[in-house]
Order: structure tokens, then sequence, then C-alpha cells
């Protein structure tokens, strides 16, 4: 018994070895071929898309252009891209500061997912069920929730090595996949008077500052509310006016994994930023 058992383990870790070369060999093979045939999904591509488009403001003077830049991963992803926005607002002449309370502009980008998505949809299915834009004088309302969001699970049997496994293989990696984050951006423009206005507000956003940090005040610094907290909005008065931005950034080609999306997704990321801070 013992060596039927050992004969299993083996046999069971050559196979697994095998198909995973296959997989790797029939992704090279499907990409070369489709070069060949100038199929769009042989090659990496990204892009984003807007949501929530960022707002239309004027262009600050050049004293006023100071930036705090803070992020939050909400997602199940090991992802940051705290560097790249911060490295995005500098390559635009923004002096970046660490008190919040000393800056005109404060950006905050929280991701709220990252996964894979229906090819070509650009995530925006899945964006179109995440609700408001916390912490933001305007967001997005209650959407129906869209069924767009595709696992990552699926299993075979393994019935034999060969020439069926390849081509199994060669079909699967033949189709295109597409991974998406969807981001939550809330730029606060900071005014000399302060401002009333009405904020979208989650379970959580009463528990959250400006920096992301725990404190009894709400996202946007400053001011007291006027409403409970569990409302989905509430009457805020601040020197500082948020702006909620949503966005996705996404990529695609023929089976691509996630450890190949996150570089091709982070310098769109990065790109944004000279979109959503004005000029």
């Amino acid at each position: 018994m013992g060596g039927n058992t050992m004969f299993g383990k083996t046999l069971s870790a050559f196979l697994l070895v095998t198909l995973l070369g296959v997989t790797a060999a029939c992704t090279d093979v499907s990409r070369g071929l489709g070069k060949l045939t100038a199929n769009k999904f042989a090659e990496p591509r990204s892009g984003t898309n807007w949501v929530i488009a960022p707002p239309q403001l004027d262009p600050p003077r050049v004293a006023d252009k100071t930036v705090y830049i803070s992020f939050r991963n909400l997602s199940d992803a090991d992802v940051n891209f705290l560097n790249e926005l911060r490295s995005g607002a500098s390559a635009l002449g923004w002096v970046l500061v660490n008190d919040p309370e000393s800056a005109k502009y404060r950006l905050r980008g929280d991701l709220r997912f990252f996964g894979e998505v229906d090819p070509e949809s650009g995530g925006l299915g899945a964006a179109a069920g995440m609700g408001i834009i916390s912490g933001a004088a305007t967001g997005v309302g209650a959407y129906a929730l869209s069924d767009t969001i595709m696992g990552n699970n699926a299993s075979a049997a393994i019935g034999g090595v060969g020439g069926g496994l390849m081509g199994l293989g060669i079909a699967n990696a033949s189709r295109p996949r597409e991974w998406a984050m969807i981001i939550d951006f809330v730029l606060e423009e900071y005014k000399n008077e302060p401002v009333e206005f009405t904020l979208a507000t989650d379970a959580n956003s009463a528990r959250l500052d400006a920096t992301g940090a725990g404190n009894g005040r709400m996202a946007s610094g400053g001011g007291e509310t006027k409403t409970n907290s569990s409302t989905a909005t509430s009457t805020r008065t601040s020197n500082y006016f948020p702006h909620g931005v949503r966005l996705t950034a996404w990529a695609n080609q023929m089976n691509m994994e996630e450890a190949e999306a996150i570089p091709q997704i982070l310098p769109r990321v990065e790109r944004v930023v000279a979109q959503i801070l004005p000029q």
C-alpha cells in the first residue's frame, strides 16, 4: 500500500508539472499565432474609463499647487499604487506635502476592486454595482448589481497527457482574459470660505478622515455632521469641498494572468493624475 501511495503522489506531481508546462507553452503558441493573424488580443492592451469624470476646475496659482495624497486598498488584491499617484503629481509640478491640513488640494485614492472581468467590458459592469463614492459631495447612485465579474476557478480532470491536453490548452490559451481595477478618488479643494454640501456616506465613512485614519470626524475633515451617519447622506460644512471621481483601469490579452495585468495597469493609474488634478 505504501508503495502505491508514493507512486500515486509522484504521478500526480508529474502530471501537475506537465500541465503547467503545457499551459505556458500553449499560451506562447496562441499569442504567436495571434500575432501572425493580427489578433488584437495577441499583444497586451490597457486603458481607462471614467465612470464619474473629474471636475473641471480652474487652474490653481503656482503657490496653491500643494497636494496631500493618500491611498487605501479596500480590495482583496495585494496592490499599492500610492507611489504612482505621488510620482504622477510631482511630474506635473505639484508640491507634495505630508500634512493634510496644510494642502490646498487633497487627493485620496481608494482601490475598491481588482479582479477578472468580461473581456472588453473595461470593468464598467463591475463598477456599476459599487454604489456611492464615500466621502464625496456627489457620487454614484445605487445601481442594480451587474453580473459581469467572472470567476477564475476553472478546473478539469486530468485524463491524460498528450495531444488531447495540448489541444485543450491551445483552446483555453486563445481566450482573451481581462483584468480591471476600480478606483474611487476624492479630490478635496480648499475654499477660503466654508461651504455647506451634502456628503455621501457609507457605514464606515464616519470613522475615516481625509488620510484614511480612523477618528470621530467625517471623511472630508473639519466641520460637524447634522444628520445620522447611518443614512446615505449627511449635511456638512467645511473649507474642503470633496469632488467624487470613479475610474476603471483595465488590461487584457490572450490568457492574461493577474501578474501580467498589474504592470500594464499601474502606468495608466499614474497618468490619470494629470486629468484629476487641475492644471
